[in-house]
């Protein structure tokens, strides 16, 4: 992708779901209306850029926020489409051959991350401006978090990812992307140990997300995806994604927040547009995994409701357009440490993790699964199973969905009994005509 620049311009022209990008030879924009010397210049004009970044990452159809839930969904067949005369989503429940490199969804989703990606690396590499140590982690924690979500979210759906800015940029592989990823992640956190936020940096971007505890939380997310990213467990990773995901707090909250002027995205496209809803009670679930009867499980009735014989609207953080939507769940931290411990043959302590998911009654988000404990066999194949069931109902509509059917070895594509409708995305026109190197689309 070529060199994104920042312009001045109203968050009003910024979040209009009108808004798609019909090449990457455009000037981008930047969500704050910081000019472009106070940005790189002044603590000030860094501190908007940070809240920016949560503008743009959240905001809007065009938003990661939007097109990674629904992309995750849809693709392991949980959301269907309730007019068809919404092409791009309709297109992505088929899946397959029906997702076309011109997909706006598709489109949306590339252009945002590499945009947000390129907005938080201005302030990682302009952080000398800031005198004051507390502004500063402030600064690079806020933006290591966004770095993180954008380029996580790429990895998660497409199978290589320009790091670099400038013309004909070369792509890189996930193992890559992630490593990268951990590595700013990484750095944020030995710095969040010694020094917290300015209280100025805190009150300069929105509130609810806990910088501490969502760095721990996303380094686990991403050490857990890369123990897998060979499809050979990395017991290194592993291990680290079991640290990281200790050491996330389970009690405290870190979410978007909305308000009337700055919707929810997903709550806007369920409640307000009425655009999609579950499948059915199952939320997609296949191959005898499905909660049966599905009224035994809260997390069906948390998620979904169901209000005719073939309409299930989306609850819980898609209930409206002020609902609050978390960075991380408690209980993905408890499975990413009951994967990792069946993935080393450690089954008691993988059966401890995943009873934390299966019998708690509630957690700080409300959600509870209060189902008995694991009592299957103790070994890696049928551990995994559960947890990979427990992921997809404990995390609905987390965007997570088509990573955690690859890593778990989920049926693929046109197999008898697949559970997926791709297993990557193709890459966009908006890319692909703009930069050479742009790899073959992927098999579907």
């Amino acid at each position: 992708m070529k060199m994104l620049r920042i312009k001045q311009i109203t968050l009003l022209l910024l979040v209009s779901s009108s808004v798609m990008f019909t090449s990457c030879d455009k000037e981008y924009i930047n969500p704050s209306t910081a000019s472009v010397p106070s940005v790189t210049t002044s603590v000030d004009g860094l501190m908007n850029l940070c809240a920016g970044l949560q503008r743009r990452y959240t905001i809007g159809r065009q938003s990661p926020l939007y097109t990674a839930p629904i992309g995750g969904a849809y693709s392991v067949y949980a959301l269907y489409t309730l007019n068809i005369g919404n092409t791009a989503e309709k297109e992505l429940e088929t899946g397959k051959g029906a997702v076309t490199q011109g997909n706006a969804i598709v489109s949306q989703m590339w252009a945002q991350c590499l945009l947000t990606k390129t907005e938080a690396e201005t302030i990682l590499d302009n952080l000398g401006v800031a005198a004051d140590p507390t502004d500063k982690v402030g600064l690079k924690a806020y933006a290591s978090i966004f770095y993180g979500l954008s380029m996580g979210t790429l990895v998660q759906f497409f199978e290589k990812i320009p790091l670099t800015n400038g013309t004909n940029a070369v792509f890189s592989d996930r193992a890559e992307a992630l490593q990268k990823v951990i590595t700013v992640l990484e750095s944020a956190d030995a710095d969040l140990a010694t020094t917290n936020p300015s209280a100025k940096f805190l009150s300069k971007v929105p509130a609810g997300i806990d910088v501490k505890n969502t760095v721990k939380a996303l380094l686990a997310r991403y050490y857990n995806i890369q123990s897998m990213i060979t499809g050979t467990y990395n017991s290194t990773a592993g291990n680290k994604a079991l640290a990281f995901a200790a050491a996330a707090s389970l009690t405290v909250k870190s979410e978007f927040r909305f308000t009337a002027a700055t919707p929810n995205p997903l709550g806007e496209w369920n409640f307000t547009v009425n655009v999609f809803g579950a499948i059915d009670s199952t939320l997609g679930l296949k191959n005898g995994l499905a909660p049966v009867p599905a009224a035994t499980d809260p997390r069906v009735g948390f998620y979904i409701s169901r209000t005719g014989p073939t309409t299930f609207p989306l609850k819980a953080f898609a209930l409206n357009t002020t609902a609050s939507y978390p960075v991380y769940l408690p209980g993905e931290m408890s499975l990413i440490i009951a994967e990792n411990y069946a993935r080393q043959s450690l089954f008691p302590q993988s059966k401890t993790a995943l009873d934390a998911v299966r019998t708690k009654t509630t957690d700080i988000y409300g959600i509870g699964a209060s189902q008995p404990a694991y009592s299957g066999p103790l070994t890696t194949a049928d551990l995994l199973q559960d947890i990979y069931k427990q992921r997809r109902l404990e995390m609905f509509l987390s965007g997570q969905e088509l990573e955690d059917s690859r890593r778990f070895g989920r049926p693929a594509p046109n197999s008898a009994t697949e559970e997926r409708n791709r297993t990557f995305y193709p890459y966009p026109l908006i890319e692909r005509d703009n930069n050479t190197n742009t790899p073959p689309d992927p098999a579907i």
